[in-house]
C-alpha cells in the first residue's frame, strides 16, 4: 500500500470550507483511492513547531495507483484551482505493508 499525506495552510484570502469541499470531490471522481480522510488540525500549538491547518491522508494499492491519481485530469484541475488558496503545502508518500500497532 502507498500512503499519500498532504498538509496545507489556508491563505488569508481563502475560504477553508471551500477548499475542503473541492478536495472531497476527488474520491468521487478519481478511481483507485482506497481510503480518504481529511480534517482540520485540532490540537493546541506545542513545542513541535509551526502547525499545518489541515491534513489529508489517502491510500492506494501501489505507486502506479498514486501516479494515476496524480495524473488524472480532475486532480490536475483541483490542483490548479486550489494552489492559490494555500499559503504553504507539503506532501509525503510512503509504502507500507499493513497498518499495525506495536
Amino acid at each position: 500500500m502507498i500512503r499519500h499525506i498532504f498538509l496545507y495552510k489556508v491563505a488569508p484570502h481563502a475560504d477553508p470550507n471551500e477548499i475542503v469541499r473541492i478536495l472531497n470531490e476527488l474520491p468521487k471522481k478519481v478511481p483507485g483511492i482506497r481510503t480518504w480522510t481529511l480534517g482540520k488540525h485540532t490540537g493546541e500549538p506545542g513545542a513541535s513547531g509551526d502547525l499545518w491547518d489541515y491534513g489529508l491522508v489517502c491510500d492506494f494499492d501501489d505507486f502506479k495507483g498514486l501516479q494515476t491519481y496524480s495524473d488524472h485530469p480532475f486532480h490536475m484541475e483541483v490542483v490548479e484551482k486550489l494552489t492559490p488558496m494555500f499559503s504553504a503545502r507539503a506532501v509525503c508518500d510512503y509504502e507500507f505493508a499493513n497498518a499495525s500497532v506495536k
